[in-house]
């Protein structure tokens, strides 16, 4: 299926992105030489007509650029202006979310299909990794002994194995939501950002307003029952496009 500014991986196999810019034991390795972070975002025509008509679609006058952008990425996504009304945002989660990339902080998700949304060619670019656990035999163990879904079990594990340093995109598990919102509250666990948009009816709405709740870190959500992987990839794309943009022009 085509999907309009992916075009030079249509037919490519799905993989993670693992860059490994940090060593298992988590020491930094030696960053990619500046030149190669420093490539701007370029649309393509389509997408760039699209976000020309989001643009006039609605006054935005009232959001910051950073959040702005990632509002435009959720009504592009979504196609729909009513999304911007759903949509909470703390204050400063988006800039948070850009600096952790910058320093190039994991993103985790959920599933794969959020991992498969995420823009290959950026992440590549500025050697962000990627990383779901959902499908490990580990996290299959660790689901059974702990009476999870294998989703909050893969964010258990990112937990366990990361700390602090990941940004968590959540677009299909209301129980990776409530996993992750638990770990918080009871473990102190403080990821750079929070995005839970999972879809569906069972658990939906009562995750989504526990993470709007949590005050402690960083997070973007919605109200409802709308959602999924596409819309959380959407807003990490959103960001790594930023930053992208940002790195070119210093």
């Amino acid at each position: 299926m085509q999907i309009v500014g992916y075009e030079k991986e249509l037919g490519a196999p799905q993989q993670g992105h693992h860059f490994h810019v940090r060593a298992a034991n988590g020491s930094v390795l030696q960053p990619p030489p500046v030149d190669s972070r420093s490539q701007p975002y370029t649309m393509h025509p389509i997408e760039a007509d699209s976000f020309r008509i989001i643009g006039a679609g609605r006054d935005w006058s009232m959001f910051s650029e950073p959040v702005r952008e990632v509002l435009q990425r959720l009504v592009h996504t979504s196609g729909d202006f009513g999304i911007v009304d759903e949509v909470s945002i703390s204050q400063g989660a988006v800039e948070a979310g850009i600096k952790a990339l910058s320093q190039y902080s994991r993103v985790v998700t959920d599933v794969t299909m959020v991992q498969s949304g995420l823009r290959r060619v950026l992440l590549q670019q500025l050697s962000i990794e990627s990383i779901c656990f959902v499908h490990d035999e580990e996290t299959r163990l660790l689901a059974e002994a702990a009476g999870l879904t294998r989703s909050a079990a893969g964010i258990r594990r990112a937990w366990m194995q990361f700390g602090n340093d990941v940004i968590l995109a959540i677009g299909d598990a209301p129980t990776a939501v409530e996993e992750a919102v638990r770990l918080v509250n009871e473990q102190q666990w403080r990821p750079h950002l929070i995005i839970g948009l999972p879809v569906g009816f069972v658990g939906t709405r009562e995750c989504k307003e526990n993470l709007r709740r949590c005050l402690r870190v960083p997070r973007i959500t919605n109200s409802g029952t709308r959602g999924g992987s596409p819309w959380a990839a959407a807003v990490v794309n959103a960001m790594l496009i930023r930053l992208a943009n940002q790195l070119a022009v210093k």
